[in-house]
């Protein structure tokens, strides 16, 4: 009782509380789902009268509490189990594509070169200053001697921890869906719309957070692959700029070659 209070006490202050809803809904969801299951195994189940301590009390020191809280437990791990299994089964082969696909993806310099000039000449009409390729590759180098690996391992944790938010909201929703198809069996009052409506809503929110954990499981790989091929490209950009100034030093010794003999 005293969590409800405290919930109530941070929803008045501002702070969030989805997380200890959602814990509370959690285990509601799997006290509907393990009761489904009781009725249909053993009986329906009924509510002592709280002045009825004797049958209380037999109930827990004969053990009749066990057969409901082991299927509690049960109703909890194998829904558990089977919400993991689906959701890796879905996030795991693509994630994998998408991996691959950034590794094997081959930028060119060409390319690249032409959406600098894309931002240098979009740039003209924003900002007063032209984005130029040189600038660019200033600011790249700029922000990468800040990046230290203190602060890649922080964006690391904060990639992780989103990670692990969004796979328990896919576990909550999951067991949600379990929930309401019992509650559309169960319950007379509960109609087909309703039901499709609802399942329909969970099934595309249930969709968009493995989509979100893929791209957030991508994250690192696409930053290390947009590193490389910015450092080769500066490396490109550097050894033709090299090869342009040594052109024109031989070009200018040419020259002055040709008047001392004449």
């Amino acid at each position: 009782m005293n969590d409800l209070f405290f919930i109530a006490a941070d929803y008045i202050k501002g702070n969030s509380i989805y997380r200890p809803v959602r814990r509370i809904f959690n285990l509601l969801f799997n006290i509907s789902i393990a009761s489904f299951i009781y009725e249909k195994i053993y009986e329906q189940y009924y509510w002592f009268d709280y002045y009825d301590y004797k049958s209380i009390l037999d109930y827990f020191v004969k053990g009749n509490f066990f057969i409901p809280l082991s299927i509690f437990i049960a109703a909890y791990g194998i829904t558990h189990i089977i919400s993991l299994t689906t959701f890796y089964l879905i996030t795991y082969s693509k994630t994998v594509k998408w991996t691959k696909s950034i590794i094997d993806y081959k930028v060119k310099k060409e390319t690249v070169a032409n959406k600098i000039n894309e931002i240098s000449a979009i740039s003209k009409k924003v900002i007063p200053i032209e984005l130029t390729e040189t600038m660019l590759i200033e600011v790249y180098n700029h922000l990468k001697n800040k990046l230290t690996p203190e602060n890649y391992n922080n964006i690391e944790k904060g990639l992780t921890e989103q990670k692990n938010e969004l796979m328990a909201n896919y576990h909550f929703i999951f067991r949600a869906l379990i929930t309401i198809t019992i509650y559309f069996i169960s319950l007379s009052t509960f109609g087909w719309l309703l039901y499709l409506l609802t399942t329909l809503t969970l099934l595309v929110t249930l969709y968009l957070l493995t989509l979100s954990y893929r791209l957030l499981d991508i994250l690192p790989v696409l930053f290390s692959k947009f590193q490389a091929e910015a450092e080769l490209y500066i490396v490109a950009h550097y050894n033709e700029r090299n090869q342009k100034t040594e052109v024109i030093k031989t070009h200018k010794h040419t020259r002055r070659t040709i008047k001392v003999k004449k």
